[in-house]
C-alpha cells in the first residue's frame, strides 16, 4: 500500500497537463522565494533568473537537517526537511518576496499553522501564489467528495474536500486573485484553485 500511495502522490506533480500550470504559477517569482512542497525538484526548473534565491522546505519524511546547493542556472538553493508534523517555519519575520505552494495545502497535516507561519515570513509587499486541489463548487460533486474523503485519505495521502479558498482567507492573506477550474480526470481529484495573495 505504502508504494501506491506514493505513486498517488506524486501522479499529478509528474503529469504533463500539470506541468504548463506550474511553469506559469512560478514564472512570476524574483528576489528571495520560499517554496513549501512535498515534491521538492518538480518545481526548480521553473524560477525565473530574477529569483536571487531560493528556500525549499519539504513536509516529507522525517526532519533532517537543511542542505544548500545551487540549481543548473547558479540559482542558490536551499533545502529544509521538516516534516508533516511541521507548524513552524525557521524563518524571521518578512524575510520572503514569494511563497509558493503547488499541491500542498491538501497534503499538510497542520495547513492552518503553516499558512499563519507564510504570512509571517511574507514582507510586506511580497505575495503567495498557489496551485491547490481541493473542494468542487458544484454541489454534486461536493458530496462525492465527503464520501470519499476518508477513504482518499488513506489511499492517496491527501484531502480532497478542504477548502482552499477558506483557508487562505482564515490565514488573513488579502486573495488578489482566485480561480477554481478543471483539470484532467478523475472530476473528485481535479477540481484546481490557482490564485496569488497578499497581505492584509
Amino acid at each position: 500500500m505504502s508504494l501506491l500511495k506514493s505513486r498517488l502522490q506524486h501522479y499529478a506533480m509528474q503529469n504533463s497537463l500539470f506541468a504548463g500550470d506550474r511553469t506559469a504559477l512560478v514564472a512570476v517569482t524574483q528576489g528571495r522565494v520560499l517554496e513549501i512542497c512535498f515534491d521538492i525538484a518538480k518545481n526548480l526548473h521553473y524560477y525565473s533568473p530574477w529569483v536571487t534565491s531560493l528556500s525549499v522546505v519539504c513536509l516529507d519524511g522525517a526532519p533532517s537537517a537543511s542542505e544548500h546547493d545551487a540549481n543548473d542556472r547558479g540559482l542558490a538553493v536551499e533545502r529544509i526537511f521538516l516534516g508533516n508534523d511541521a507548524v513552524k517555519l525557521p524563518f524571521e519575520d518578512r524575510t520572503f518576496d514569494w511563497v509558493v505552494t503547488t499541491l500542498t495545502l491538501c497534503r499538510m497535516k497542520h495547513p492552518e499553522a503553516i499558512l499563519a507561519e507564510v504570512r509571517r515570513a511574507l514582507k510586506p509587499t511580497g505575495a503567495y501564489v498557489f496551485l491547490e486541489h481541493g473542494r468542487s463548487p458544484d454541489p454534486s460533486m461536493r458530496r462525492r467528495q465527503s464520501r470519499l474523503r476518508n477513504l482518499w485519505l488513506e489511499v492517496g495521502g491527501c484531502d480532497i474536500d478542504r477548502n482552499i479558498e477558506e483557508l487562505i482567507r482564515a490565514a488573513d492573506l488579502r486573495l488578489e486573485k482566485f480561480e477554481r477550474y478543471q483539470l484532467g480526470w478523475p472530476k473528485f481529484l481535479s477540481t484546481m484553485c490557482r490564485g496569488l495573495a497578499r497581505l492584509r
